[in-house]
């Protein structure tokens, strides 16, 4: 009896000690792995560095809030309206995409746009950083894969 409780409480003692290693999967942010569907989440702005960190996102419409951007494989951007459309629909936008970095380029009509910066990238999400190089405006947005 003795070595049936003594065997019984090995067992346990070596099973409630095993632990399983939880492995969390890491994101690197590449040409690749941006590659999505995303919606603004989050957004602020400030007039400069020294500036407060103003809400930007509470004043955007119902209509704005759920537009998507899409980054495809092929390196188009396009932009379109979500399920709320504005009055008058927002023109969607079809432009070029790369990424160097974290540096995120858009090129559109054979211009390109000020770079922005991308930080925080998760499988999920990152956020982009834009820095207005005349006025020193700086809008931080948060994008969520959809």
């Amino acid at each position: 009896m003795k070595k049936i409780l003594g065997l019984s409480f090995l067992a346990i003692t070596l099973f409630s000690s095993c632990k399983k290693d939880v492995v969390t999967p890491t994101c690197t942010l590449s040409a690749t792995s941006i590659v999505g569907t995303y919606k603004t989440t989050a957004a602020t702005i400030q007039a400069d560095a020294q500036s407060p960190v103003v809400d930007d996102y509470a004043t955007w419409a119902a209509c704005e809030k759920d537009d998507l951007i899409t980054l495809s494989a092929s390196g188009v951007f396009t932009t379109s309206e979500g399920a709320t459309s504005c009055t008058p629909p927002t023109d969607p936008m079809t432009a070029n995409w790369s990424l160097s970095g974290n540096s995120l380029t858009i090129t559109y009509m054979g211009t390109a746009i000020p770079a922005v910066t991308i930080s925080d990238f998760t499988c999920n999400s990152f956020k982009v950083t834009s820095v207005d190089a005349t006025t020193g405006e700086i809008s931080v947005s948060t994008m969520t894969r959809q």
